[in-house]
């Protein structure tokens, strides 16, 4: 007869796949603010969240890295602290998914502005 798994086994297994969400989370988030701040400079984009268009198009695009990384930073903290819970847990990958859809979308955009650019020459 085998003994069971000690309950805190699960816990510390829960803690590495949040680090490990954490981790992506931030990547992502990350590469979301580099090709936000691309599209904008170099291709005929258009942002879809109004706060961040309206620091793009004043400018300030300090303030929006600022914004970008403390929001990432805030919630990434929410859900280091609350990582004990499985219901935090699941929301943190649903934040991920989220990221990933948005990458994918970013991949479209990118390979769409490519044939543009290359279409035109």
């Amino acid at each position: 007869m085998r003994p069971s798994l000690p309950i805190r086994w699960f816990d510390e297994s829960r803690a590495l796949r949040v680090t490990q969400g954490i981790a992506i989370l931030w990547t992502l988030s990350l590469a979301d603010l580099f090709f936000t701040l691309w599209a904008h400079s170099f291709t005929p984009f258009d942002e879809m969240n109004p706060f961040a268009a309206m620091l793009l198009n004043r400018g300030l695009f300090g303030m929006l890295v600022t914004l970008k990384v403390g929001m990432t930073f805030l919630g990434a903290t929410i859900f280091w602290r609350l990582r004990g819970h499985g219901r935090a847990e699941l929301a943190m990958w649903a934040v991920v998914l989220v990221y990933v859809l948005l990458t994918i979308r970013w991949s479209g955009y990118t390979v769409g502005v490519m044939a543009l650019g290359s279409a035109s020459v």
